[in-house]
Order: C-alpha cells, then sequence, then structure tokens
C-alpha cells in the first residue's frame, strides 16, 4: 500500500516568503486525510514496455562517458522524475525531493527550529523581510533588508531558495554562522544559536483612532481557524463598528482551515467552494455553524501574494457579497493535489482537481478580482504608506458614519499561535 497520502492545495508561488526555522514557501494542505491509495498493480503498463529501455541506454551512456567520476545517482533518478511530471504541463503536479518535502511538511504546524526570520528572495539574493520577535535572529541584531550572503561556509547567492533555507534551519541549541550584507556597510559575520520558534498565524489590533477592528492571516496554518476565533472573541467585545480581514501575501495553507475562517463570515450552511474532478463529478463544501461576525460591516483586502487557500475565502466572500474586496487581483492557484509519500521520503504531488467559488466561478489562472482596485506602488512601500488600508478605513467610514473614535486605553496589538 502507498502510505502518507494527504489532500493538499499547493501554491507556486511568485515571491516566496518564507520562515528560516520553516519554510513557508506556500503549500496549501489539507488535513482531510484519504484512505491509503493502492500503487498500480502489475508493474510497468504494456503500452509503454517497449519504452522504458530508453530511459536505460541514456543512463548508460551517461555513467559511460560523462568526464566526472562522482555521479550521483540518486540526484539522476530524482531529476528524471521531475521531468517526467514536468512534461505534464502542469506547474502544480510536482516531484518534491526528500529535503524539501520535510521542510515543507513543517510548514504550517505553527512552529520551527531555526533562527526565526521571514525571509524572501530578491534578485537572487536571500533577504530579510523581519525578525521573529523575541527570536534568536531578532536578538542577534538582523534588521529588515539585510542579505544573507553566506550560510557556515557556503555561499548562498543564486542557490535554490529552498536549499539555502535548510542550511539555515537547524536542531534547537545549535549554532549557526551567517554574512550578512547591510546597505553599504562592509560585510559582517552574525553567530546565533537556533531555537525553536512558534510562529504567529494571526495578527489583530484595534485601529488607533476609529472604531474598527484588523485582522491578518498570515497563512492558513494547523491553528490558524481556532488563532482567528480567539481574536474575534477579543475585537468583538470591543463592540467595534466594522472589521477589516487582511489576507494579502497570505500563500494559502491547509483547506480544512480555509473552511473553518470563512465560516467565521458566511452564514451556516453556504458554499465555501465547489471542488471538480476529471470524470465531471463536483463536491461542494459548506460554511459551519457558531460564525464571530457574520454581520458586521466588513472589508476584505487581497493582493497578487493571496493564493489558494486564500482564494477560497475570498471568492465565497465576494460571491456571496459578504464584504468589499479592496487591492488587486489576487494570484491565481485553484488546483488540488494528492500527496503521495515515496519510498525516499520525498513526494510526488499529482494535481486530481480545481475548486470553483460558490457561483462557479473558476478562480485557477484568473484568481479572484476585487471590487476596488487600489495599487501599493514602490514610493508607497519605501516610505511605509499602505492606500489599501487607508481606502478600507474610508470606505468602512462611509458605510458606518463613523468619523472618528477614542478607546479608553491605547489600541493593543495581539498576535496569536505564538
Amino acid at each position: 500500500m502507498l502510505r502518507g497520502i494527504l489532500r493538499m492545495t499547493i501554491l507556486g508561488v511568485v515571491t516566496l516568503v518564507l520562515i528560516t526555522a520553516g519554510y513557508l514557501g506556500g503549500f496549501g494542505i489539507s488535513r482531510q486525510l484519504f484512505p491509503p491509495v493502492s500503487p498500480p498493480d502489475g508493474g510497468a503498463p504494456a503500452e509503454w514496455k517497449a519504452d522504458f529501455p530508453v530511459f536505460w541506454e541514456a543512463w548508460n551512456y551517461v555513467h559511460q562517458d560523462f568526464y566526472k567520476t562522482d555521479i550521483d545517482d540518486s540526484a539522476l533518478v530524482n531529476g528524471a522524475v521531475s521531468g517526467m511530471v514536468r512534461a505534464l504541463g502542469d506547474p502544480h503536479t510536482a516531484f518534491v525531493d526528500a529535503r524539501r518535502a520535510a521542510i515543507s511538511d513543517s510548514d504550517l504546524q505553527g512552529s520551527f527550529e531555526g533562527i526565526g526570520a521571514t525571509v524572501e528572495m530578491r534578485e537572487g539574493r536571500l533577504t530579510i523581510v523581519a525578525p521573529i520577535k523575541d527570536s534568536p535572529a531578532e536578538r542577534a541584531g538582523l534588521r529588515p533588508d539585510d542579505i544573507i550572503l553566506q550560510v557556515n561556509e557556503t555561499i548562498i547567492q543564486n542557490m535554490d531558495v529552498t536549499g539555502a533555507v535548510s542550511l539555515i534551519r537547524g536542531p534547537k541549541g545549535t549554532p549557526v554562522k551567517l554574512k550578512v550584507q547591510r546597505a553599504k556597510q562592509a560585510p559582517f559575520d552574525v553567530s546565533i544559536v537556533r531555537d525553536t520558534i512558534k510562529t504567529s498565524f494571526v495578527e489583530s489590533r484595534m485601529i488607533e483612532g476609529t472604531p474598527f477592528a484588523y485582522i491578518r492571516l498570515n497563512d492558513f496554518g494547523a491553528t490558524a481557524p481556532e488563532d482567528l476565533r480567539a481574536a474575534l472573541q477579543q475585537l468583538m467585545a470591543q463592540n467595534p463598528k466594522g472589521l477589516i480581514f487582511d489576507l494579502r501575501r497570505d500563500p494559502g495553507g491547509y483547506l480544512n482551515a480555509a473552511i473553518d475562517v470563512a465560516s467565521q463570515f458566511l452564514k451556516p450552511g453556504q458554499t465555501v467552494l465547489i471542488e471538480k474532478r476529471k470524470d465531471g463529478s463536483a463536491q461542494e463544501f459548506k460554511a459551519k455553524g457558531g460564525g464571530l461576525a457574520t454581520n458586521i460591516p466588513m472589508v476584505l483586502l487581497v493582493d497578487k501574494g493571496s493564493a489558494s487557500a486564500s482564494e477560497i475565502v475570498a471568492g465565497a466572500i465576494k460571491d456571496y457579497k459578504r464584504a468589499t474586496i479592496i487591492g488587486v487581483t489576487t494570484f491565481g492557484k485553484g488546483s488540488v493535489q494528492n500527496v503521495h509519500s515515496l519510498s525516499d521520503r520525498s513526494q510526488l504531488r499529482v494535481t486530481i482537481a480545481h475548486f470553483f467559488s460558490p457561483l462557479n466561478n473558476e478562480i485557477n489562472d484568473v484568481g479572484v478580482l476585487p471590487d476596488v482596485v487600489v495599487e501599493i506602488s514602490e514610493d508607497d512601500i519605501a516610505n511605509k504608506r499602505d492606500p489599501q488600508l487607508d481606502k478600507a478605513i474610508e470606505l468602512l467610514k462611509s458605510q458606518t458614519g463613523a468619523t472618528s473614535f477614542q478607546f479608553p486605553a491605547p489600541a493593543q496589538y495581539l498576535a496569536f499561535g505564538t
């Protein structure tokens, strides 16, 4: 029997955002387990048995003629399988080697072992977006926009991003030395002792000077639904007049988490998504009861980094007109994969279905279009302006008649999942 089969919605990211303690590259994983699926019986299909010797012919010529002697046969096999699935022409059907599979499997569980810094690849250079609060990276003095040039003795410029992250990760209590470039300063070394990093799936606060609540979901991790519910309970106790739900740069997560998150804003029984398979069958997934924010005036923020599970929620909210969506068109990743764990702990991810919004709108390669298009320019980023959030506040003010509001105590910034 083939073991370890999960249903996954997997994102092919444009900008890879990750935690060095655990790679947050945007894999959207469902917690729904399929029964074990048997591998194909009978060995090689008869129609291609005659052609498979071509592989071994090529294999033998490589070993016979290649000028280097240290050929890595495992790498050749991995490359062959990767090429096979790439030939299908589906970017989300993929072979993932054991190292990458181990990293992605730990993505959304809420804790990792590493240094604790959010990073992204910029022009081939691993760049720190921000250190996580109270992490080894923060205590070591790492700053946003620092560039990691080297990990221990390995230069990582133009390295595969997952490979670079795997070098920075490591067991709690072990040291790692980074060579860092900061602005125009000379590169310098930073030694950091790795630790267990607990990630925050949800950030929430009351927006100062307004009666509006703000919640950001960083990804649809294992504890994201309960973290979101806890944040909503605290915020709703303050009687906000409106809610801003931020899914920008949220690459997705567990499918079940998407349904649970959508259920906080939709009425019980409303369709969250429709899943369609190649045999023409379709399955609807419904919102559950007990939502804490089903009636409050609401704005949803999205951008091109909102993908997969984020698009499930955005599509449902749009179709039911539950909120005004502000931002730019989302990523457009609307497919579902079966993930097969192979004997060497690598994974084969095979697209089995596409998902659609409740009104049967295609998401894959299309995305979810906002109701109000507001872009963020490079100048906005440089000057720390957020016109999308500003527009959301403006819209809620017009909808609710609110102007300004003073809370009896300073607004609290709440972070859950830590």
